[in-house]
């Protein structure tokens, strides 16, 4: 039987508890208070704080009628008594609750001071409550100080807000504070499902958390949203037609628009946005739920998303598998920069009057983003094949990991060359540069086995070899690069050592060490630090060691050498066919190096350049958005080297 009009009570004030016990989510605020009200250690001003709608009026209620019950003081009131019944209808004569935002001027405190000498009429305790206390002037404030530090025997103050940061420290030090929490998501749903049986209505579990998420901590607006719903449908109360009445999307249609945005499918998003408006929705609160979205599939992706604090706990076992599948389709840095897109996005939805139309658009651009390849993941594509010319498996390509890479990164796959060697055996070389040199460098890659190039960074072209020999034409006291002495000085002095791993080139013999700048740029600093890399080197090699700074010889590391590449060929007993055949070629890079050089200069601006011409290297730094990528030797690698 439907309750007459004049006698209905909305649920916030029908069903609010009458004891600690049922005041949900407080449960630190309510222990304290029952263990004070056993021992008998009762404070004379109380201060209630925290954000709307979670208990505060209700615990100062509670604690007004445990102190002023006939059994009392008590943590357990009995509810039956005269001070009880008129506490709870908010009539009795020794329990006053005043609005601070209406009774807010120095002349209402004054009113209150003259009252506090007068005995209660009936109850233990005389006590005043005080709500929205924030809303007090100034001098209000002022003439409650002494009040509230020392108020009569028979007086208790309980002051309630939402805002004590506008409250003044003289008052908030007079008061025994009490910070109440925004309730639990999961403490609202089951609230509300206890309610729902109460009043013997049907309403869908998606219904009710919908709701739960949308009061955000706040029982009371939950409880508001509830009531409003079964005012309107008077039936059985669906998602789609609580998210109708509230104005707010369903969350099976906020994952639809994620779902829409991981697959690229622009035209998707963009439809289920609209539709969404149209319908509606506020875009503020859907772009909220978007963000939450995406951030719940990231921390899908986590390990441990199935803790108790994970932010899927609370979620229904049906959005969250829908979340873990949606995990699956992007990886974890593409989701950074869709929730960090939509962040911005948020700023300005707050805040513009075209609102719908950047919504639009947000979704639009995160549904057209290309993924992104993580810098590891490309290396290991080139150091597997990409960028190699060695040996190639039966049956295999060595472009093959590399083709996926720049595929996947949205680019499409490098131009490799290929060339039969003596035994027929086909091997694939990277052309570093372009031009003459690209060819003269093809037919060296050809006729010298188990070559691999490495693609250079910060204006280096280098070659390394697997199967490295030591050149003829070096000394045997004569050691180039030192990786490590690079290392060491990195480990005590690493913004040196960087300006160094770009600027210069090593060389050590015996007690000299040569340090050649590869530009003019590098001279002066290298040459102000000199005294300290002579320092460090020594300290590593345990012998004096004298530093000298070599003459600016940008092209030096573009330059071959001919020499050491044909003495290695004649150690190995290479036939006079190919060493005729390497001859040729090595001529051939010669004069295009030779001619290359007039073209590229000697600076390092020009070096890098030539460099970023190879289609290769253009390809992946334009992907990376033209940033540098710094690829530092492996341990093993840099032994290998340390013993050339």
């Amino acid at each position: 039987m439907a309750a007459s009009p004049a006698s209905h009570l909305v649920l916030a004030r029908k069903w609010r508890p009458e004891r600690f016990e049922e005041l949900v989510g407080q449960e630190h605020v309510t222990r304290t208070l029952m263990a004070a009200l056993r021992s008998g250690r009762i404070a004379h001003a109380f201060l209630f704080t925290g954000i709307r709608g979670v208990g505060k009026t209700t615990a100062a209620r509670i604690l007004a009628r445990c102190l002023n019950c006939e059994l009392g003081p008590t943590p357990e009131p009995c509810g039956k008594c005269a001070a009880c019944v008129e506490i709870r209808g908010s009539g009795a004569l020794d329990t006053v609750e005043i609005d601070g935002a209406t009774y807010r001027k120095i002349d209402d405190a004054r009113a209150i001071i003259e009252n506090l000498s007068y005995r209660p009429a009936r109850d233990r305790f005389k006590i005043y409550i005080i709500d929205e206390a924030h809303q007090l002037t100034d001098q209000a404030f002022n003439a409650l100080l002494k009040t509230l530090e020392e108020p009569p025997l028979h007086v208790k103050f309980i002051l309630a807000t939402t805002e004590p940061q506008k409250m003044p420290e003289t008052i908030l030090s007079r008061l025994q504070r009490y910070d109440f929490r925004r309730i639990p998501f999961a403490t609202i749903l089951a609230r509300l499902r206890q309610l729902a049986e109460r009043e013997q209505m049907a309403v869908d579990d998606a219904a009710l958390t919908l709701i739960a998420r949308e009061a955000g901590g706040s029982m009371r607006d939950a409880e508001r949203m509830l009531e409003t719903a079964i005012a309107a449908l008077d039936g059985n109360v669906t998602e789609a037609e609580v998210a109708a009445i509230l104005g707010v999307a369903s969350r099976s249609r906020v994952i639809q628009v994620a779902e829409a945005i991981l697959d690229k499918d622009a035209a998707k998003a963009l439809l289920a946005v609209r539709e969404l408006h149209q319908g509606g929705a506020n875009l503020e609160a859907l772009g909220r739920d978007i963000l939450e979205v995406l951030r719940n599939i990231a921390t899908a992706r986590l390990p441990g998303s199935d803790g108790p604090q994970s932010p899927l706990a609370d979620l229904p076992d049906q959005e969250a598998a829908a979340l873990r599948q949606l995990a699956t389709k992007a990886g974890l840095r593409d989701l950074m920069r869709l929730f960090h897109l939509m962040a911005e996005a948020q700023e300005q939805l707050m805040r513009s009057p075209f609102a719908d139309l950047i919504l639009e658009m947000t979704v639009v651009r995160m549904a057209s983003l290309a993924p992104v390849m993580d810098a590891d993941e490309l290396l290991k594509a080139i150091a597997a094949g990409g960028g190699s010319g060695g040996s190639t498996p039966s049956g295999g390509s060595p472009t093959k990991p590399l083709r996926k890479g720049l595929a996947d990164a949205g680019s499409p796959p490098p131009t490799s060359t290929t060339t039969a060697t003596s035994d027929s055996t086909e091997k694939t070389a990277s052309a570093p540069a372009t031009g003459p040199l690209r060819a003269a460098f093809e037919t060296v890659s050809a006729g010298l086995p188990k070559t691999t190039t490495r693609i250079p960074l910060r204006g280096e072209l280098k070659v390394d070899r697997a199967s490295p020999e030591p050149a003829l034409s070096e000394p045997s006291n004569v050691v180039p690069d030192l990786p490590d002495l690079r290392e060491f000085i990195r480990s005590r002095r690493a913004a040196l050592a960087g300006f160094m791993e770009q600027g210069a080139v090593l060389r050590l013999d015996d007690a000299s060490l040569t340090v050649t700048p590869r530009n003019d740029i590098y001279v002066r600093y290298l040459s102000d630090n000199r005294a300290v890399i002579a320092d460090l080197a020594s300290e590593l090699y345990g012998r004096r060691i004298k530093v000298e700074i070599g003459p600016t010889d940008a092209a030096a590391t573009l330059q071959p050498q001919p020499a050491a590449a044909a003495s290695t060929a004649t150690s190995r007993g290479d036939s006079p066919a190919a060493l005729t055949k390497l001859s040729e070629s090595v001529d051939q890079v010669t004069v295009a190096t030779a001619n290359q050089g007039n073209q590229i200069g000697r600076t390092a601006a020009e070096t890098r350049e030539a460099l970023y011409a190879d289609p290769v290297v253009r390809r992946i730094f334009n992907e990376f958005e033209a940033r540098l990528v710094e690829v530092r030797a492996d341990p093993s690698r840099t032994s290998a080297d340390a013993k050339k």
